[in-house]
């Protein structure tokens, strides 16, 4: 989680950012000359040799370009946010199990770049006739057998119940969350298995 898996020409983000930090220059020389400006007029004020309207002008001014600081501060935020983002970081911690885009390929900003799957633990979907449900509940004990593996025997819960039959049948989807510690089981597998509805 957190890895840089895919980076994004920086070229465009890289100009964007130099251009709102020139404006952050400018910015803030305007506003240290607005800032010096009214230091003048307030002395000159306070002798009689200007107006109160004018003091009010330049005061209008610096205020203006405070405002303007703050606006370009807030543009160079977003610019460094969007330069950042052109480091595509995975969301979570897994294997890249499939790759959507060669490198150097022009990419829409909400395509798929890459499938990372989290084999720690997988989610086993099953049918259940709809007339065994009533007997199925969370939190129940599953324990199934995958092609390839022998008599290996994998266990797991009921995490969730689909409130819902499938269209068409009459059964309901149940899903359990199994342990995978030792990555031995993969995504897209077959199972057979069984719910154990109660011990005595």
């Amino acid at each position: 989680a957190g890895h840089i898996v895919a980076r994004i020409d920086t070229a465009e983000a890289d100009a964007r950012l130099a251009e709102k930090l020139a404006d952050l220059e400018a910015a803030k020389a305007q506003l240290a000359l607005a800032e010096k400006n009214r230091v003048n007029q307030e002395e000159l004020l306070a002798q009689k040799f200007i107006s109160q309207n004018a003091y009010d002008s330049t005061l209008s001014t610096l205020r203006v370009a405070e405002a303007r600081l703050k606006a370009v501060e807030a543009q160079v935020t977003l610019a460094r946010k969007a330069l950042d983002d052109t480091a595509v970081r995975a969301p979570m911690g897994g294997v890249v199990a499939q790759r959507f885009a060669q490198p150097g390929e022009k990419v829409s900003v909400d395509a798929r770049i890459l499938s990372i799957v989290d084999l720690s633990e997988l989610e086993v979907e099953a049918a259940v006739p709809a007339s065994d449900i009533p007997s199925v509940r969370i939190g129940q004990e599953v324990s199934f057998r995958v092609d390839g593996f022998g008599t290996r025997e994998f266990k797991g819960r009921i995490a969730r119940i689909n409130p819902e039959a499938r269209a068409g049948t009459r059964s309901i989807l149940v899903y359990a969350v199994i342990p995978n510690r030792d990555r031995a089981l993969r995504s897209g597998m077959f199972a057979k298995g069984e719910v154990t509805i109660s011990r005595t």
